[in-house]
């Protein structure tokens, strides 16, 4: 820890400093830009878990059979520092556009520091007529829009429904197309598979195991206006654990969906879906799970200062742990600009969900079959010049349990520089 902690701070200082005319064109890569950010954040239960439970995992170490080491857990809360400099590259070829991005992120827990860690995280991209990077919902070629999207890094983070500081390895790969065939209708298709895959030992009660996922969807459009689509979606999902471990990973669901996505009226859009999800597991003696599914994704322009956002979710999801989880949330949120180069924002949350266990698994002590988690907080963005931008916030959460509940506090600071 004593090594590497002055290192970030040489590192930030050496970006901020050195990096401000580091912009420049390329006629192999095109247009290469740099960035970095450094962050300060206290988290007042890092690892996502009730104090009993963290202290029995202490001093009980033979007891938890996930296979973290004992001495990995030296405190509940943490400081934490990062820093994250990366190299972003653009280039466009005809109507395509290629960009791309690679970094690392340094960490260094000024308490927990087995936990520190350094990881790469990289982006690469495709868009057809730039439509991905303006995020525009129609293409400017009108008939096609294509996109493609690469990811490979690492994940590190508190992950309350695993209970745990969750580390592991990820790479996705999607790619979606949109034919407008006329102006009144249209179809699209796509693909985002991931693979994760597990560093670390657990503090959960059931060990992690690698999977992946690989999900094909088909929508249909009806094009009411230039800025509304009604459509209807399909999508096949299969996901697989790469462990002969009892799980409910092992599975197939099909989803149906109806909604509507762009602008409702001069000062509402968004995306909003219902519809319908059918899970089926490949072990035996599970029986299926089916429920109503949603997708609704509002903004509000209020005037050229003020907005607000509201989101509402229910969906399946597989964990790592090998269980399935239906979690509803909902969030509210509310942003202001109070002068040309400050603004802020601040949110409410709730959300539940219903955990389910592999049939012919051993039943492990105090695991939840519900998890209820209630939410506030807010930031504040601040624009310093063309190159820096600065915020900070608190966030404060509930998570009630049914055998415990429990309270965490996140205050976090950040400064980045794009240049």
């Amino acid at each position: 820890m004593t090594s590497r902690l002055p290192t970030i701070l040489f590192l930030s200082v050496c970006i901020f400093q050195l990096n401000v005319r580091a912009e420049w064109d390329s006629p192999l890569f095109g247009q290469i830009k740099t960035s970095a950010s450094a962050s300060a954040t206290y988290d007042s239960r890092v690892f996502g878990i009730p104090s009993s439970y963290y202290n029995q995992l202490k001093t009980n170490p033979g007891s938890n059979n996930a296979g973290v080491p004992v001495n990995e857990l030296k405190s509940e809360d943490d400081f934490i520092l990062k820093f994250s400099p990366a190299v972003h590259l653009a280039k466009k070829v005809s109507l395509l556009k290629f960009s791309g991005s690679a970094g690392v992120e340094i960490a260094q827990y000024i308490k927990n520091d087995d936990k520190s860690y350094v990881v790469p995280v990289t982006t690469f991209s495709i868009d057809f007529d730039e439509t991905l990077s303006k995020n525009k919902r129609i293409s400017n070629n009108a008939k096609i829009r294509f996109e493609a999207v690469f990811d490979l890094g690492q994940k590190v983070s508190a992950s309350v429904l695993e209970q745990d500081l969750t580390s592991y390895t990820y790479f996705t790969a999607g790619m979606n197309v949109r034919y407008n065939h006329s102006p009144k209708f249209g179809v699209s298709g796509g693909t985002n598979y991931s693979i994760q895959q597990y560093q670390a030992g657990s503090t959960g009660p059931r060990p992690y195991q690698d999977f992946s996922t690989l999900p094909l969807n088909f929508k249909a459009f009806y094009i009411y206006s230039e800025k509304l689509d009604i459509y209807t979606n399909y999508t096949f999902s299969r996901s697989k654990s790469k462990s002969d471990q009892p799980n409910l990973i092992d599975s197939k669901s099909h989803s149906i969906s109806f909604g509507a996505n762009g602008e409702y009226s001069s000062k509402l859009s968004g995306d909003a879906s219902v519809g319908y999800t059918l899970v089926t597991f490949d072990q035996g003696g599970n029986p299926n799970q089916d429920d109503l599914t949603l997708g609704l994704g509002l903004s509000y322009k209020y005037n050229s200062k003020t907005s607000s956002n509201f989101s509402l979710s229910r969906s399946f999801s597989p964990s790592a742990q090998g269980f399935s989880a239906f979690t509803t949330s909902a969030r509210a949120g509310l942003s202001h600009r109070f002068v040309e180069s400050i603004s802020g924002t601040a949110y409410l949350s709730a959300s539940t969900v219903d955990y389910t266990y592999p049939a012919s698994s051993v039943s492990v002590a105090g695991e939840s079959s519900s998890m209820n988690t209630y939410g506030l907080g807010f930031s504040i963005n601040k624009t310093i010049n063309k190159f820096f931008t600065a915020s900070g916030g608190y966030d404060f959460s509930i998570i009630d349990r049914n055998s415990d509940s429990y309270g965490r506090h996140i205050i976090q600071a950040l400064i980045s520089g794009r240049f």
